[in-house]
């Protein structure tokens, strides 16, 4: 039995209808998507979402500096210099992506020349009210991180980049309010199934925070925005 095997079979014990945070961001985005869309991932990574779903709709393009795995629907570029005209973008998505924003107004200024008024941005990203996210921001350094994420969660060391959470709490999203009505704000708990201690560890976590008015310490948060 290998660690995914095993931790469903816990999983299954303690919370049968739990949700992975990719499974929750998943239903969302197809939820999203239409006929006549035109949907903008930033920060793609290998562009596999926009390989997986771009079907769904009209135009599909993904963007990030890194090259991708999957290359079709592809652009290579900067999330501050979009090379689109304005008003070009009925969806735009970001997953993984807005923590690692060093000065967040200059992103969101081009998110919001790109969306078109009434249209809307889907976010997923770290949680920094979560103590798994924030006692590691406060105590310690990139560096140390980095090396924790290799050794723990067995990250390569190409797909790690610094992270600010500058953009990472309800009270960062709600500042927004002139330019954003916040459709929907959800905690996510995220379950590792890397190393089976960790798991564990996640697993109560997740179990502690079932109390509404213990979610928001959960270690994902998603968000979604409507451009005003």
């Amino acid at each position: 039995m290998n660690n995914q095997e095993w931790s469903e079979k816990i999983l299954q014990k303690f919370d049968p209808n739990f949700k992975h945070r990719w499974v929750i961001y998943n239903e969302l985005l197809i939820e999203s998507l239409g006929d006549n869309l035109v949907w903008l991932d930033c920060g793609a990574g290998n562009n596999g979402i926009v390989d997986s779903f771009g079907h769904l709709t009209r135009t599909a393009i993904g963007i990030d500096f890194i090259k991708p795995e999957y290359k079709k629907n592809f652009i290579r570029g900067d999330i501050q210099h979009l090379p689109f005209k304005s008003g070009f973008a009925d969806l735009i998505t970001l997953r993984f992506v807005v923590e690692h924003f060093d000065n967040p107004s200059k992103y969101i200024d081009e998110l919001n020349r790109i969306l078109k008024p009434g249209e809307k941005i889907i976010i997923l990203t770290t949680n920094i009210l979560s103590p798994f996210i924030f006692l590691p921001k406060v105590f310690l350094p990139q560096s140390i991180k980095s090396r924790l994420l290799i050794k723990i969660f067995k990250v390569q060391n190409k797909d790690i980049f610094p992270t600010y959470h500058q953009l990472n709490s309800p009270y960062k999203f709600e500042k927004l309010k002139s330019e954003y009505k916040i459709n929907r704000i959800q905690f996510i708990s995220d379950l590792n199934y890397t190393r089976k201690w960790m798991f564990l560890i996640l697993l109560f976590w997740h179990l502690i925070t079932k109390p509404k008015f213990l979610n928001k310490l959960r270690t994902n948060l998603l968000v979604v925005l409507v451009r005003k």
